[in-house]
């Protein structure tokens, strides 16, 4: 039996929190496994311009992530980040009542040094925003005490889903780790299934930013 359940909200953050989790958790059928996949999601556009996409039925080029880069350009609004020529689009004010952007401009304040120094600031935003909900979940998965009550085995696994125009969309996986109630530590079964992991140096900058983005 399989059944599926969502936590994610704007960019993907799992805004459902712990509360979420545990309904998702109580769904799991007895001795039953529980899969999380998260992905941030990152358009690219024909020009091959990160961060920008033609949506079908519109005409117009417009932001994706949207919620990702508007929270970047309010922080480059307050001096925490350079101007970047690659931010051409026009992004609405967030309004009074707007917790979800407000929550996402905090958490991404924190991540944003070194940016200066990647070669594509949008993708470095990305990776950072993988690295948030990475921690987000991990958070969830070991403050929830009742865990391998309900299940017998979490398997994680997180990457960015590329969206283009044509051509479908693209699943850039970055981690897939698996625990049950006798490991110490969860299992890597990255390279097992995927093969190397993509060498993001250039794209952050530096291997700080690699770390701190929970890319190693």
């Amino acid at each position: 039996m399989k059944q599926a359940q969502y936590l994610h909200h704007l960019s993907g953050l799992p805004f459902a929190g712990k509360s979420g989790f545990g309904a998702y958790l109580h769904h799991v059928p007895d001795e039953g496994k529980l899969l999380i996949l998260f992905a941030p999601h990152v358009g690219i556009d024909e020009e091959g311009r990160v961060g920008s996409l033609q949506r079908d039925g519109q005409a117009a080029i417009s932001t994706a992530c949207g919620a990702a880069i508007g929270a970047y350009k309010e922080l480059q609004k307050k001096g925490k980040a350079k101007e970047d020529d690659l931010l051409v689009f026009q992004q609405e004010n967030s309004r009074e009542f707007d917790p979800q952007l407000k929550e996402i401009i905090a958490l991404l304040a924190t991540r944003l040094k070194g940016i200066e120094n990647s070669e594509d600031s949008i993708a470095f935003i990305t990776y950072q925003m993988y690295g948030i909900i990475r921690e987000l979940i991990q958070a969830c998965i070991v403050e929830t005490k009742d865990l391998f009550d309900c299940a017998s085995e979490v398997a994680v696994v997180g990457g960015i889903m590329v969206n283009r125009r044509k051509g479908g969309d693209f699943f850039q996986p970055l981690s897939f780790e698996s625990l049950t109630r006798e490991q110490s530590a969860p299992e890597d079964l990255f390279e097992e299934a995927f093969g190397k992991k993509p060498d993001l140096l250039k794209i952050m900058g530096s291997q700080e930013a690699k770390e701190r983005a929970l890319l190693d």
